[in-house]
């Protein structure tokens, strides 16, 4: 199942996304992907969501309960394709998971038990150095 979450401001060109999600009953969906452009929705937040007919996806309306975890988005820069094991490794040693999109842009997860504050610090390092750019969910 996929609940449909549009973008007023599309970023990268993009006006919306498809988010994987399991049905919970009464229009409340959890979520079971990490969002690539979406920025206020995160693994495993419960939204409420409403299709419009039995033969369209829901569309998001709003955040019900949030799961706790915290998505950044990064898209790596030339240094930083060519740093891209290294800089991976880091991101799950910090104790964060990723999905990768083209192998240079990735939707990192940081679960409950995840300091954020190491990843930000990291990726704020590597934007300053010209290897990345990043930006984080809304909480």
């Amino acid at each position: 199942m996929r609940v449909v979450v549009d973008l007023p401001e599309p970023d990268m060109g993009v006006g919306g996304e498809r988010l994987w999600a399991v049905p919970l009953g009464d229009d409340v969906y959890e979520i079971r992907s990490s969002p690539w452009h979406v920025r206020n929705i995160n693994w495993g937040d419960r939204v409420k969501a409403v299709a419009e007919s039995e033969d369209k996806w829901p569309t998001f309306i709003s955040v019900v309960k949030r799961s706790g975890h915290r998505t950044m988005h990064i898209y790596l820069l030339e240094e930083g394709r060519e740093r891209r094991e290294e800089l991976l490794a880091e991101i799950n040693r910090l104790g964060a998971s990723y999905e990768n999109a083209d192998s240079s842009m990735y939707a990192v997860d940081c679960g409950p038990d995840v300091d954020v504050v190491p990843v930000f610090s990291y990726f704020d390092e590597l934007k300053r150095n010209g290897v990345l750019d990043f930006r984080i969910s809304e909480y």
